[in-house]
């Protein structure tokens, strides 16, 4: 899989928001098997903290909620040593991703220093998540999840090696874009359908390798890898630089880091379904029903659908400055007066600079969100983080100077992170247990299925009026969406108050309990 917004391009893997599979099952009890060393009866599971549903817990990896970090200890799952070598696996290998996400989006940019060419190449590595989640699902489900992962892992380090060899050779070079420019297309659309096909094989690792007891902090944990790894990614891809290397070596080194995590998959031992629980009959939808429940529930439902709707707008209108970066800290930071081969080192550094500041923020996003207390009004929060993002982004786009705008890209970083968490746990707040897992399929679809649609339309945008232009279109298409669910506030909060209130179980509906 792949950092959140980066794609396929970059070779990624265990990091993104696992909801993607949400369409494997309705029900925890097809997901979640019965642990052998797990000492509490199947049914003496606090409903009140914890969903039914794996795949909706999953899809907190954006940002840990209250209930996931505070159950069962801060580090509970690294008892478990299985979980542990995951863990550690998927951190190393990570920051390798990271680190060829940022150097893939300045390759890109130096062949013809094209925004057009950023968003074409982000839209085809990530297209594949829109249209192969629901296969993806299924696919897990019918064969042996730590093969299908290792083999990923194994086809996502051999793209990672050609992209090292076909830039030191020389054939990913400004003396032929055309042919460049297809053959990373070509390498991203590979990267990014074997992402996609093993997303929801992903989901599915972490309660195979904890207790249900510390199911909640393992996910807690992964998130916090994932945030860690952005962070350090681009720091370690800088370093690289500063210590002689080249672009090549950056790619070489993800695909080593690829090696970790496939090591940690081949020796774990991943925990069997009691016999008990192996025979007793599963009940499971067609994937075209659960997509369709989830969509009907959403459109009767005024909350979750602008919930879903605001995730989509913060997708499209909000991300094209990540991809856009590099053209953005080339025509807005670096001075005029330095003109030729003299930019690459500071489009190359500076950009590493602001990417870092923007998981720094993220990483801090996440920790508030899990500090928030458990009885505040979310819907007030997800229309002013989103008109604060909005806010940033102009003031991003507006900066001419690079510690202004590490700041900003820190700030830019929290306000995403906050405000898609809150609109996160807000929809689970809302959906009842049978349906939480196919309604949070729809905020997949909507946070990361949309990204390529959002990177097509803003790359060309920024090629025709500037990328700081094409930002500050976005952030004001942003705003305006804001200020409509400021002034129409019932949007959020009506219907139940599920986004301020209980759940539409009620308070006894598991994550319907208001979770921050």
């Amino acid at each position: 899989m792949s950092p959140s917004g980066t794609g396929g391009a970059t070779g990624g893997r265990a990091d993104t928001s696992a909801a993607t599979g949400t369409i494997l099952t309705t029900d925890a009890t097809d997901t979640e098997e019965r642990m052998p060393d797990d000492p509490r009866p199947p049914d003496d599971i606090d409903e009140k903290t914890e969903p039914h549903s794996v795949a909706g817990l999953e899809a907190d990896v954006e940002g840990p909620t209250q209930a996931i970090v505070r159950r069962g200890g801060t580090f509970a799952a690294f008892r478990h040593r299985d979980y542990s070598l995951f863990w550690s696996g998927a951190l190393v290998s990570n920051v390798g991703s990271w680190m060829q996400m940022f150097a893939l989006s300045v390759v890109v940019y130096a062949l013809r220093h094209s925004e057009s060419d950023l968003g074409i190449i982000n839209g085809l590595s990530n297209l594949p998540v829109l249209f192969l989640a629901i296969p993806a699902g299924l696919l897990a489900d019918r064969v042996n999840r730590r093969t299908l992962l290792i083999w990923s892992q194994v086809g996502l380090g051999i793209q990672a090696l050609v992209l090292g060899w076909l830039y030191a050779s020389g054939n990913l070079s400004a003396s032929r874009p055309v042919l460049s420019l297809a053959i990373i297309s070509a390498l991203g659309l590979l990267a990014g359908l074997l992402s996609a096909l093993t997303f929801p094989a992903w989901q599915s690792m972490v309660p195979d390798l904890v207790p249900r007891d510390v199911l909640l902090n393992g996910i807690a944990l992964n998130a916090a890898q994932f945030q860690s790894a952005r962070l350090l990614g681009p720091l370690a891809a800088a370093g690289v630089l500063l210590i002689g290397l080249g672009m090549a070596d950056i790619f070489y080194i993800n695909a080593a880091s690829f090696i970790f995590v496939i090591a940690a998959l081949a020796v774990i031992r991943t925990r069997r379904v009691t016999p008990e629980r192996a025979d007793r009959p599963r009940t499971r939808e067609g994937a075209w029903r659960t997509l369709t429940a989830g969509l009907a529930y959403a459109r009767e439902n005024r909350n979750v659908g602008m919930l879903i709707i605001s995730v989509a707008m913060m997708t499209v209108f909000g991300m094209p400055y990540m991809m856009l970066l590099p053209a953005l800290v080339d025509k807005a930071l670096i001075p005029a007066a330095i003109i030729g081969t003299a930019r690459d080192p500071l489009v190359k550094a500076w950009t590493s600079y602001v990417m870092s500041a923007n998981g720094l923020g993220a990483l801090a996003g996440a920790l508030i969100v899990a500090s928030l207390p458990r009885g505040i009004r979310r819907g007030p929060l997800v229309r002013y983080t989103l008109m604060a993002m909005a806010v940033l982004l102009v003031a991003f786009a507006l900066s001419r100077t690079l510690w202004l705008t590490v700041v900003i890209s820190t700030l830019t970083g929290a306000a995403f992170l906050t405000s898609t968490s809150l609109m996160n746990t807000s929809i689970q707040a809302c959906v009842p247990h049978d349906l939480r897992g196919r309604v949070m399929a729809l905020f997949v679809m909507a946070f990361m299925g949309l990204m390529p649609v959002s990177s097509l339309v803003f790359g060309p945008l920024g090629s025709v009026i500037g990328p700081m232009n094409a930002v500050i279109v976005g952030a004001v298409v942003l705003a305006g969406y804001s200020l409509f669910l400021i002034a129409r506030p019932r949007l959020l909060s009506g219907d139940g108050g599920c986004v301020d209130g209980a759940g539409a179980d009620g308070p006894s509906a598991g994550a319907a309990t208001p979770r921050g």
